[in-house]
């Protein structure tokens, strides 16, 4: 498949490789674990050590290994089957039917009025802004998910990591959100919003 790639203006990119918008309203998210930052990065805050194959991503395994795993049913809600959650900053975060998951409130580094971000089960990407904000949920978490602690539901699993990071995967779609900004995985989304808003996706 072709990669498209977002407008080149006020885009730049740090020797690490990941991608910082200063105002960008489509993301682009291609090749192997691409992170992209909203927003310029702060001097002197070190980036998310990730795994050992240079992701930003923490690796799976270093999760279920060395955090502490919380019951689903401790994050369920009245009337609502699904969990929920707080993050450490305060964003609302949920894992919904058949593994979809994502999280309103101050996304790290978003434009302003940015405040959702989310993966839904069908979807080619996780994505940000109006498109996840149509088909958010309504919920509101009640209990934190505590540092080193994860809860995994409906085979996605989203952790909190020693530092206060937010995670959330499900398969290859994923994000992290730091102080700093939000790295996210998944296809161009200047394709993906199409299926994400209207149900029916372009050819290719």
């Amino acid at each position: 498949m072709r990669a498209h790639h977002a407008p080149q203006a006020q885009v730049a990119q740090d020797p690490q490789g990941r991608i910082m918008h200063g105002y960008c309203r489509w993301l682009v998210a291609v090749g192997s674990a691409v992170g992209l930052a909203f927003g310029a990065a702060f001097p002197g805050h070190a980036d998310p050590s990730g795994d050992a194959s240079g992701s930003p991503f923490p690796e799976m395994s270093r999760i279920t290994a060395w955090y502490t795993q919380l019951a689903p049913d401790e994050f369920f809600i009245p009337d609502h089957a699904d969990v929920w959650f707080l993050s450490p900053s305060g964003l609302n975060c949920g894992i919904w039917g058949w593994g979809s998951f994502g999280c309103t409130g101050a996304i790290p580094g978003a434009p302003p009025g940015d405040n959702h971000i989310a993966w839904f089960n069908g979807n080619r990407a996780v994505h940000h802004g109006w498109t996840a904000a149509m088909q958010f949920p309504a919920g509101q978490a009640q209990r934190t998910l505590p540092p080193r602690s994860y809860v995994t539901y409906n085979a996605t699993t989203c952790a909190i990591t020693p530092d206060g990071n937010t995670f959330c995967g499900h398969g290859e779609f994923k994000f992290l959100m730091t102080p700093t900004g939000t790295w996210l995985r998944g296809w161009d989304d200047r394709r993906s919003y199409v299926c994400n808003a209207y149900g029916s996706c372009p050819p290719g």
